[in-house]
């Protein structure tokens, strides 16, 4: 249409005007059509990918119909802003490999375990309104290329399920096992680690001999259902452990403030101290849930928000090699970004700034309290952690 009409404004000018005329009026069409090409290849340029929703996985992400090479292809790059529109709603979110917002916050994810693409509010899963919609369209464009990659290169951390990648690593820390400490709790009364049950990261059997060894009795397991378990080949002192009925199942979402995860957890936690000490707290990886929960019960014994910071990076260094030593910033990143959010919401405060100064024990008394559990709950909880029987 462009150049039709271009021709028939050429063409009226031939006729009617002088050479010049022409002239004139023949350069003036092609610099529209050279700045109407420029902005066609402009808008060509900008990535773009269609698809669709598949499904939602278990943690409320939703899955769509294209890969990270598809993603590639299109012309994005991990750490670039982008933007998700479905139906009349375009939300923008960055682009990561793993789950680097804080809770709630969205993102689009190329998880390396993961089929597909997916997006999420991190931890807490999508809204109502972005549920239940399989096989509707989405399209997504690019908002800031490399707006987000210094998150991504300082988060992007990967480790390997092979245990002759970790020469230096006993088979405890390879397991991402230890004995919680901190405030007044008991001497090798708490434990964490990853997964004793389950062996998709080749740790199970790892973490089976130290419990063994340690004379772990009651299992807090913040990962499986009961289906889960029963599709297992458990190593042999957790299948005891199990058969026996010494396993609390509570599986959760990592995200403290959903009540979901309130419910479940209160739950447990009354349960536990009923239960026969040493305990021992895991998830998959020993990490974020482990890492919240412990949280949790070592400030309710007294422990100090250095205390519970030391404890929760002991983790990076058994999968990542990192510690406050030798990174001292991605250390602080992971903190801020990971277990202060957990903390602050806790302790019932607003600024990270105040999290060192907070009485933990108080506050997390008063959140346990607040969330179901009774005064003499608590105080049969704080008793079973801080006496070695």
């Amino acid at each position: 249409m462009k150049n039709y009409q271009s021709k028939r404004l050429y063409l009226s000018a031939l006729l009617q005007s002088g050479w010049k005329s022409v002239l004139l009026l023949t350069l003036v069409c092609l610099l529209t059509l050279t700045a109407s090409c420029s902005d066609d290849d402009d808008t060509n340029n900008v990535p773009m990918l269609k698809g669709k929703i598949t499904s939602y996985n278990e943690f409320g992400a939703a899955m769509l119909d294209f890969t990270e090479a598809d993603m590639t292809e299109a012309g994005f790059t991990l750490g670039d802003v982008i933007s998700i529109s479905i139906d009349d709603k375009e939300i923008i979110m960055p682009y990561y490999d793993g789950f680097y917002t804080r809770n709630g916050e969205y993102l689009c994810v190329a998880y390396p375990t993961y089929p597909s693409i997916c997006f999420t509010a991190n931890n807490i899963g999508l809204p109502k309104e972005l549920t239940g919609l399989e096989g509707h369209s989405v399209v997504v464009k690019m908002v800031e290329k490399g707006g987000r990659l210094d998150v991504q290169t300082a988060l992007s951390m990967s480790y390997t399920i092979d245990r002759e990648d970790y020469p230096n690593f006993s088979d405890t820390e390879f397991a991402n096992a230890r004995a919680s400490k901190g405030g007044r709790l008991a001497r090798g009364v708490l434990h964490r680690s990853s997964s004793p049950f389950c062996n998709d990261i080749n740790r199970a059997f790892y973490v089976s001999e130290y419990l063994k060894r340690e004379k772990v009795r009651t299992v807090l397991n913040l990962a499986d259902t009961e289906e889960k378990m029963k599709s297992y080949d458990m190593p042999p002192y957790s299948r005891t452990l199990w058969e026996e009925g010494n396993v609390i199942l509570c599986p959760l979402k990592a995200d403290p403030t959903a009540d979901d995860y309130n419910n479940r957890l209160i739950e447990a936690l009354k349960e536990l101290p009923l239960r026969p000490a040493p305990y021992v707290v895991h998830c998959m990886e020993g990490k974020d849930r482990t890492g919240y929960v412990c949280a949790l019960l070592e400030g309710l014994c007294g422990a100090t928000y250095e205390e519970i910071v030391a404890d929760y990076l002991i983790t990076y260094n058994n999968y990542y090699l990192i510690t406050p030593e030798n990174d001292r910033i991605l250390c602080n990143t992971l903190v801020s970004l990971r277990l202060n959010t957990c903390l602050m919401y806790y302790a019932g405060v607003n600024d990270e700034a105040q999290l060192p100064s907070v009485d933990y024990a108080k506050a997390f008394s008063s959140y346990l309290l607040s969330h179901g559990m009774s005064q003499q709950q608590i105080d049969a909880l704080v008793q079973a952690l801080t006496v070695r029987n």
